[in-house]
């Protein structure tokens, strides 16, 4: 499995995951298996996206969507967050049990 991590500092929390959750880049038909959206403990705008593909291509192929169809947009992203976001390409090379840390 292959992770696309993204890390935004946002202005505004809440106006950020009204934009998230319209999809505007299409992660809904992009192949993501799973989406989690974590909050920094201390800093409530620092925000992670993780999102699960199946391929090293199709978490690529949505990278770029989102940076065409959002992040390339300063209507759009300018409004939304205060630094450029920054993403990567995890690949999962292991896992283990609920309980370890």
């Amino acid at each position: 499995m292959f992770t696309l991590q993204i890390g935004y500092q946002v202005r505004d929390y809440e106006a950020w995951k009204k934009v998230f959750d319209s999809d505007p880049a299409g992660r809904a038909a992009s192949g993501a298996r799973s989406v989690r959206v974590f909050r920094d403990a201390e800093d409530q705008n620092s925000i992670a996206v993780l999102l699960d593909f199946d391929t090293k291509d199709a978490a690529t192929v949505f990278l770029e969507q989102l940076r065409s169809k959002v992040w390339d947009k300063p209507e759009v992203i300018g409004q939304l967050v205060s630094a450029s976001p920054t993403a990567r390409v995890l690949e999962e090379v292991a896992r283990e049990g609920q309980g370890a840390g």
